[in-house]
């Protein structure tokens, strides 16, 4: 369960990163990019060892 919730939030953040890139809307982009790298941040403390 831990692995595969890792792995969706990591995969939407990529996403989220990519396609912040490609929209015309600065205010959408920065959401898409923050929001991103919020959730490739969040992967990483779930996959960090306790």
């Amino acid at each position: 369960m831990n692995f595969l919730l890792m792995t969706l939030v990591f995969i939407l953040g990529l996403f989220l990163l990519i396609s912040g890139g490609h929209l015309q809307s600065r205010v959408a982009s920065k959401i898409f990019f923050i929001f991103g790298a919020f959730n490739v941040v969040l992967a990483m403390y779930i996959a960090w060892p306790k």
